[in-house]
């Protein structure tokens, strides 16, 4: 059920009355209810409101229910059935153990296949005491900052969760997010936000799930070079702290991010298709606080979190501002 509105502070156990007037059954019919996305209408400043989408079980035919009321539609959440495979001969290889990386090494290692992730820079611990040190004066390390280590760069740009809003999967991420340590309001805040704080530990506690199952992450290794036979991929080359090796690789995923231009050069050396993605330039703008939150709530700013804004420019020769 979709557009149920609270005024800001107003208890939230007031969705299922407003969930079942809409409805028209009585609030005692409504047998479960869970938020599935909140978000801050402040486009009129004199009626700042919240607007919720919630899940709702209810007693009786659902699908009269739903012909009574243009807000609610029935909905199957996506699920996720994984197959309990035999462990490989020649076990799976992630490269990278940023967002796509971890969410890779989590399904394979459910799914029993033992995966091994290679992750260049080091674990998120070690990497935050490096990042402290470096942004104290310390020597910058190319292997351990904010774009390589654990959790990827996004660890440390304080835990903003950018996604889609139609596509299916996403509740199961932002789901996953949440069951290892993440505030559950991620799960339907319109902005997610995790905070870098959190981040550091649910990376973590991910990781070793992920171990749980029997999968293997090693720290601190770099792929620099790979092989192939018959036109598939054999074998990786591996810079590690003892030494480079040979890693027997039959299915690789390159979960590499942007920063890695090392191993693209790599890649495109041997051959590997590849194509370019859209760059931004960008500058850091800084305002108080205060004045934005006063030109997005005007006088309801202090009952109300911190506000936030987005502008855009599209210009006739196809480049584009925003924010």
């Amino acid at each position: 059920m979709s557009n149920l509105k609270l005024a800001p502070g107003a208890d939230e156990a007031q969705l299922r009355t407003l969930a079942a007037g809409a409805l028209k059954v009585q609030p005692q019919d409504i047998t479960g209810l869970r938020i599935r996305k909140k978000s801050l209408d402040a486009r009129k400043k004199d009626d700042i409101h919240y607007v919720y989408t919630v899940g709702v079980t209810v007693r009786g035919d659902e699908r009269k229910l739903v012909r009574r009321c243009r807000t609610a539609a029935i909905v199957q959440d996506k699920t996720y059935p994984i197959p309990r495979i035999a462990p490989p001969q020649t076990r799976p290889v992630i490269v990278g153990f940023g967002p796509a990386g971890m969410f890779a090494a989590l399904l394979l290692a459910r799914a029993g296949a033992r995966p091994i992730v290679l992750e260049r820079g080091p674990d998120a611990q070690t990497r935050s005491a490096q990042i402290a040190a470096f942004r104290a004066g310390g020597p910058f390390d190319p292997e351990c900052n904010v774009q390589f280590g654990e959790g990827g760069a996004g660890t440390f740009s304080d835990g903003k969760l950018n996604t889609g809003t139609h596509d299916a999967r996403i509740g199961f991420v932002l789901a996953e997010f949440a069951a290892h340590g993440a505030p559950e309001h991620i799960t339907y805040d319109a902005k997610p936000h995790i905070g870098t704080d959190v981040l550091v530990e649910v990376v973590q506690n991910l990781r070793h799930e992920v171990i749980d199952r029997g999968g293997e992450v090693r720290f601190g290794h770099r792929v620099t070079g790979l092989s192939t036979e018959n036109g598939h991929i054999a074998a990786l080359t591996v810079a590690g702290p003892a030494g480079s090796y040979t890693l027997p690789a039959r299915q690789v995923i390159l979960a590499i991010g942007h920063s890695a231009r090392d191993t693209f050069e790599m890649l495109h050396a041997q051959g590997v298709p590849m194509e370019p993605k859209p760059f931004s330039m960008g500058v850091r703008i800084e305002h108080r606080q205060a004045d934005i939150n006063a030109a997005q709530y005007g006088a309801a700013a202090e009952r109300l979190p911190a506000a936030d804004y987005s502008l855009s420019c599209h210009l006739p020769d196809g480049s584009s501002a925003y924010t």
